[in-house]
C-alpha cells in the first residue's frame, strides 16, 4: 500500500462515532459511506469500555502488529499513527476451499485502483460503499492485530479495515445487528479508544440505511470506465444543469432522442457524482435529479 500523506479532520465528529445520522433526503453526490451506514450505538460501546483496563498509560502498554511482507513489527498503540502504510499487508490471507461458512473475496475499487479483500457479503459491502463515496485515497483490509488488556486478561481483536483519506482515517469493524456477544463489544470499545486517542473516527457497521445499498448496488454496475462515442456524458449534464425545474431519471433520458442509451450514461454519471439522487428513496423513473454540489466534486 502506497504511503500517503494525510491531513487532519476537517469533519467535527467529537467523539468521532456515528450515531443518529438523518435518513432523507440523502443526496448521493454529497454523502460519505459513514452517513449511509448504520452504526453500534455509543451506549452499547460503552458495555465493552467497562470491561477494559484504561488505567494511566495504557495506550504505551497495548500493542498493535502489523505486517510488512511477510515480516512481523509491533509497537504500542500509542505510536500508531507514524507507522508508514507502505507495503502493509493484510493480518490473515483471504482463501477458499470447499465447505466453508464465510465467503471472502477481493473486491476491486476505482479509487485505489487495487482489489481489496473481504471475508464476508457484508465486509464486500462496505467496500463497495467506501469506493461510491470516491474519498478513500487508501484502504488495508485487517490493518493491524490489537493486543489490549481486559477483564485482568491479555486479549486480542483484528479490526476489518483501516481507511485514508483526506478527511482523515477512520477504523472500521463489520458486524450485523443483533450478533454482537459482551466480548464482541469489549473488542469494539477497544478498537474505539484506541481510534479515538489518535484523532481517527472508528465505527462499527451494522448495516445500511434503508434503500441505500439496494440503490448503490444498481449504481455499481455503471461504475467502470465507459466509451461516449455520442457524447451523451456533456450533452445530458448541460440538459439538467440549464433545466428551469429538476428533471426525474425518466424525463432526463427522454431528453435524447434514443432513452435507452441514455439511461446507462445518467446511471454512469450519478455513480461519479456529476449528477445527484436521493439514495433514502425507491430509484426509478420518478427519482428527482440534480446537478452535483460544487463541494461533491467529479472523479
Amino acid at each position: 500500500m502506497r504511503q500517503i500523506s494525510v491531513d487532519r479532520p476537517s469533519r467535527s465528529l467529537e467523539p468521532r462515532l456515528l450515531e443518529g445520522k438523518v435518513t432523507s433526503p440523502l443526496w448521493s453526490d454529497m454523502c460519505g459511506w459513514e452517513d449511509l451506514a448504520t452504526t453500534c450505538s455509543q451506549q452499547d460501546l460503552s458495555v465493552g469500555r467497562a470491561m477494559l483496563d484504561l488505567d494511566h498509560g495504557w495506550s504505551g502498554r497495548w500493542t498493535a502488529t502489523w505486517k510488512v511482507g511477510k515480516a512481523k513489527r509491533t509497537g504500542p498503540v500509542a505510536d500508531l499513527d507514524s507507522v508508514p502504510l507502505n507495503g502493509c499487508v493484510p493480518w490473515r490471507g483471504f482463501t477458499w476451499r470447499q465447505r466453508q461458512h464465510h465467503r471472502p473475496g477481493l473486491e476491486p475499487m476505482l479509487t485505489t485502483g487495487r482489489q481489496h479483500g473481504f471475508e464476508s457479503h457484508r465486509e464486500d459491502q462496505f467496500v463497495v460503499m467506501a469506493d461510491f463515496a470516491g474519498e478513500a485515497e487508501e484502504v488495508l483490509s485487517q490493518p493491524f492485530q490489537l493486543s489490549f488488556q481486559g477483564e485482568g486478561r491479555r486479549r486480542e481483536h483484528i479490526p476489518d479495515f483501516l481507511t485514508v483519506s483526506r478527511q482523515g482515517r477512520w477504523l472500521v469493524d463489520i458486524r450485523p445487528a443483533g450478533r454482537m456477544n459482551d466480548d464482541d463489544l469489549m473488542k469494539f470499545a477497544a478498537s474505539a479508544e484506541v481510534a479515538l486517542s489518535l484523532g481517527w473516527g472508528y465505527a462499527v457497521v451494522t448495516g445500511w440505511r434503508p434503500l441505500t445499498w439496494r440503490n448503490v448496488d444498481l449504481l455499481y454496475s455503471r461504475r467502470r470506465p465507459m466509451k461516449d462515442p455520442l457524447g451523451l456524458k456533456p450533452l445530458l449534464l448541460e440538459t439538467a444543469l440549464t433545466a428551469t425545474k429538476p428533471l426525474t431519471f425518466g424525463e432526463l433520458a427522454a431528453s435524447y432522442a434514443y432513452p435507452a442509451l441514455a439511461r446507462p450514461v445518467i446511471v454512469h454519471l450519478l455513480w461519479h457524482r456529476q449528477l445527484g439522487v436521493d439514495l433514502a428513496a425507491p430509484f426509478g423513473d420518478g427519482s428527482v435529479l440534480r446537478p452535483a454540489s460544487t463541494r461533491a466534486g467529479t472523479r
